[in-house]
């Protein structure tokens, strides 16, 4: 526990540096951002195993875990730019 706690304070410092618009951000952006947050609490996942509505899905999915885990959630345009990021690379 005490090591999230020590990984949700470093990424609040280093939020403001995510905080560009999502449809406009960088593939590479969104791909970091998608590794800091994701990867805190599990490994990542490749993103051509599921279609983009699916990973419309998870993404919420996952919102909801992070509020029971007292994770703060992720900020509206970070969630579009991670499934931006995923739609791109998702299966068709």
């Amino acid at each position: 526990m005490r090591l999230v706690r020590v990984l949700v304070s470093g990424l609040l410092l280093v939020a403001p540096l995510f905080s560009v618009q999502a449809e406009n951000a960088p593939l590479d952006e969104a791909e970091g951002l998608f590794t800091a947050r994701c990867a805190m609490c599990h490994q990542l996942p490749e993103p051509s195993m599921l279609k983009p509505k699916q990973w419309r899905l998870i993404i919420g999915t996952m919102q909801q875990r992070m509020q029971q885990a007292n994770i703060p959630p992720l900020q509206v345009q970070e969630r579009e730019m991670i499934l931006n990021y995923l739609t791109a690379r998702a299966r068709q």
